[in-house]
């Protein structure tokens, strides 16, 4: 019997189909599980194999004309590979925290001491969304006010040279601040305006 049938019958739930398909892929497994770049973990690379072996079976389609044992073996050395990408990118984020607390131990401090501090989550989820309502308010002011508070206040420009620019007084830079200021505050206020009533 080819391993074809054998893979169908297993696929019935023939257990003794499935022990002698087994038998047919344990060189298989055994050699892709213990290559050189996996021999410190091959106990789990043979068990990802024989993982491998099974979903092969429950997924081989005849009609694709693909041949049962090119099938599997792909699949067993796709299953390895994947493995060994999984390990090594644990082993490097071992070995960079090595190298912290390696470096750690030489400056006398603490590793816990270097990492990021806890974020205030929620303050900076509002301040994202206030950003983005208030970039919409400025993108609502005309023009000259738009420039003007983004030039003198998000860029912290001098009234002076924003005059210059713009070929404008100082004292027009400031009234069209002072006219954008206000417009923005009103409509910051009609933002709340339902939450005080």
């Amino acid at each position: 019997m080819d391993i074809t049938e054998l893979a169908e019958q297993t696929r019935q739930g023939d257990e003794k189909a499935f022990s002698l398909l087994c038998r047919q892929f344990t060189g298989l497994v055994k050699r892709y599980a213990w290559q050189s770049h996996v021999r410190s973990i091959a106990e789990e690379a043979e068990a990802e194999g024989w993982l491998a072996v099974v979903r092969a079976v429950r997924n081989f389609d005849a009609k694709l004309g693909v041949p049962l044992a090119g099938y599997v073996e792909s699949q067993v050395k796709f299953a390895v590979w994947n493995l060994f990408k999984r390990e090594r990118r644990r082993w490097q984020r071992e070995t960079v925290l090595e190298k912290l607390a390696a470096a750690d131990e030489e400056e006398k401090g603490h590793l816990l001491e270097r990492l990021p501090g806890p974020a205030n989550v929620s303050a900076e989820v509002e301040d994202s969304l206030f950003a983005g309502v208030l970039a919409g308010w400025l993108a609502g002011l005309p023009e000259r006010q738009r420039q003007v508070i983004a030039a003198t206040l998000l860029e912290g420009r001098q009234l002076t040279a924003v005059a210059r620019e713009l070929g404008i007084t100082a004292q027009a830079v400031h009234n069209l601040r002072r006219r954008g200021l206000a417009r923005l505050k009103r409509a910051y206020e009609g933002m709340y305006g339902s939450e005080r009533g």
